[in-house]
């Protein structure tokens, strides 16, 4: 969440807001800090037992709360990726202590349906006094879903990338480090390995592209999550594919991302559910062109055959040839990547995500004539 974070903290404080990040101890400095930031949450990642990160992260909100209720802080502003027993606890807390909650909606659902507690979410969202989609799909879904009022919803999108990237490397010298072939085309799936993120989509793609790319290289960078990799590897070796994928599957820290992106000639998010993606952004700031499929969260976005490339979800058949279009015209995807470039610093910047966000904060404050801090 740094990225998110730092770039949306840095948007409201340009806005003119007094902005308190609390967060937990693995979370770095921005190189310009002009917001507070704070780390009351305290191990709550790792290999301890869940009962105990979770005794921690109830430790850690309260310290929260208690320091935004003491510095008079209007305003608790909460990012869910999906609601449970903590984020039920935590908000709760945040309204009997009068503060005025926001929450940013990133994940309608967990996606993991062991995870899921409808009945959760819809008392969470009714607790809040604005909620924030990043686009409409997700905004359909707080209202079909989970009976969220569409009067409490704003669509404000996700922010670039481009405050917090740090310079790519050199092509060829990316490639090097990374052990591939400088002269090899490189598919690029980067993020999270998750289920409904359609890795084997891609996989199955690989053979038809290597038939006209025999020297392509799939390059697969992240760590997984509720899944096991291994039924992937099994699928490489069933498509005989094993030669071209390079699998780096762990957590990429911040300062490797460069390296992967500076070696990528495109990137592929063959995703089969998703809301919002911070690696679509993420690809587009640094100018790279973008398959993706066809999903609203993406179409949203990607305009096709301008600033990206949509194929049918999950149609390894359609993702195929589009992928086989941009290895075979270097200009044509040179020109889609800068599109997007361009597309994102213009309509995802955080200046102005800041002055919409501290709007929506002004609306939920019952005496309007008081500044929000």
């Amino acid at each position: 969440m740094d990225y998110y974070d730092f770039g949306l903290c840095a948007g409201l404080t340009s806005s003119h807001v007094d902005v308190a990040l609390y967060t937990c101890d693995e979370t770095g400095m921005p190189s310009e800090k002009n917001f507070t930031i704070r780390r009351p949450y305290q191990r709550i990642f790792g290999v301890s037992p869940a009962l105990i990160r979770g005794v921690r992260y109830l430790i850690g909100s309260i310290k929260a709360l208690v320091s935004a209720t003491m510095e008079s802080r209007i305003i608790c502003h909460f990012h869910l990726f999906g609601v449970g027993p903590l984020q039920l606890l935590t908000i709760t807390m945040a309204r009997v202590l009068g503060r005025r909650v926001i929450i940013t909606a990133h994940d309608v659902e967990s996606f993991v349906s062991e995870l899921e507690i409808p009945l959760m979410s819809r008392w969470v969202y009714r607790l809040a006094h604005g909620v924030i989609a990043h686009n409409k799909v997700s905004c359909s879904e707080l209202v079909n879903r989970f009976g969220v009022n569409e009067t409490k919803i704003h669509i404000v999108p996700h922010g670039n990338y481009l405050h917090a990237l740090l310079p790519l490397t050199d092509q060829e010298e990316a490639r090097k480090r990374l052990g591939i072939s400088p002269r090899a085309p490189v598919i690029l799936f980067f993020g999270q390995i998750k289920e409904v993120k359609g890795l084997d989509i891609l996989l199955q793609a690989m053979p038809a592209v290597l038939l006209k790319h025999p020297n392509a290289i799939l390059l697969v960078a992240g760590r997984p999550w509720k899944i096991d990799y291994a039924e992937y590897q099994d699928l490489i070796e069933k498509l005989g594919i094993n030669d071209v994928c390079i699998s780096h599957v762990h957590y990429i820290p911040d300062e490797d991302v460069p390296l992967y992106y500076s070696a990528a000639t495109v990137v592929v998010l063959p995703y089969r559910r998703i809301y919002q993606s911070g690696v679509l952004l993420m690809a587009m700031s640094y100018g790279l062109p973008v398959i993706a499929s066809d999903l609203e969260g993406m179409s949203e976005i990607i305009k096709h055959g301008y600033n990206g490339l949509l194929f049918k979800q999950g149609n390894s058949d359609d993702l195929a040839p589009v992928l086989e279009k941009v290895l075979s015209d270097s200009i044509f995807a040179t020109v889609i990547g800068q599109n997007g470039r361009e597309y994102v610093e213009l309509c995802h910047d955080w200046s102005k995500i800041g002055i919409q966000t501290k709007t929506i904060y002004n609306q939920v404050v019952e005496n309007r004539d008081t500044k929000v801090r």
